[in-house]
């Protein structure tokens, strides 16, 4: 009986064992594969670094042209994130509580088409659409007005291919929280409206700002709808990218030390961000 219980036990412990061993064997190949991953999103900004040299860096933020290139992608882009706000979050909302109808999936389908779309092909449609002989840039032009080669022109596609992260992220937020929620608010005699306005934009607060920070990201790296539409032209609609993509045609080691101040900016603005909501919460 004694020997019995004690192969018993020998056999589990060795089972034991075996289970740690391999547990152990996977969290090696678990951090080996993140370690190589990060590794790969760091070694792009240290080439750029590396290549451009940090006197070319310091050369390239006092340069005037790249000031106005800095302000005009800044100014747009926060403009495309707040309008991405304005008529996003009513979408979002839209797409997470209304019944799954054909209506419905054939906008949450649209929704998602700028996000698979390549940034040229959303240009042209664009270009087609508001451009001077687009039906709907007829009108403006008409009228005495241009869309295109405008820092409009930058803003609308700056928002067309940005706000879908937005409205995705929201929705699947929005859908998440508990349906008890929305229905003691009602209960209690508020509208939908005043329900999503009141309780669940301030109880999404986070997640809303962090959306808002990726679109915002997107929006200030956008470049092939920008090309196409709203064109490169210097002190009216050439942003960072299409200024980096200048500089590739004549001076590589300006273009590699703007993308490098880009790719810094960038995540120095997420980190700030981070960083308050941290504190704040």
């Amino acid at each position: 009986m004694i020997e019995s219980n004690c192969r018993e036990r020998y056999i589990v412990d060795k089972q034991k064992c075996k289970i740690f061993k391999n547990l152990k064997i996977s969290n090696y190949i678990f951090l080996i594969l993140i370690f190589l991953y990060v590794c790969f999103l760091i070694v792009p900004v240290i080439g750029l670094i590396k290549y451009s040299g940090i006197t070319k860096l310091l050369e390239t933020i006092r340069n005037v042209d790249n000031i106005y290139c800095l302000k005009l992608s800044m100014k747009t882009s926060s403009i495309s994130v707040l309008l991405t706000f304005v008529f996003g979050t009513p979408t979002a909302f839209y797409l997470a509580k209304v019944s799954k109808n054909k209506i419905t999936k054939i906008v949450d389908i649209l929704v998602e088409l700028p996000i698979v779309l390549p940034p040229a092909v959303v240009g042209i449609g664009l270009l087609l659409a508001f451009g001077d002989n687009g039906f709907i840039g007829k009108i403006f032009s008409n009228l005495g007005y241009s869309i295109t080669f405008t820092p409009i022109a930058v803003i609308i596609s700056q928002l067309f291919v940005s706000s879908s992260l937005y409205i995705k992220f929201l929705k699947n937020s929005i859908e998440d929280v508990p349906k008890e929620i929305f229905e003691v608010s009602y209960v209690l005699g508020a509208s939908k409206i005043k329900t999503n306005i009141k309780i669940i934009i301030p109880m999404l607060k986070k997640t809303i700002i962090s959306a808002l920070i990726l679109c915002w990201v997107r929006a200030l790296g956008e470049f092939g709808a920008t090309l196409m539409f709203a064109g490169n032209v210097m002190n009216k609609t050439r942003t960072i990218p299409l200024q980096i993509y200048t500089y590739m045609q004549t001076d590589i080691r300006m273009a590699t030390a703007f993308a490098g101040i880009l790719y810094v900016l960038s995540f120095a603005m997420i980190l700030i961000i981070r960083i308050l909501l941290r504190d704040k919460d």
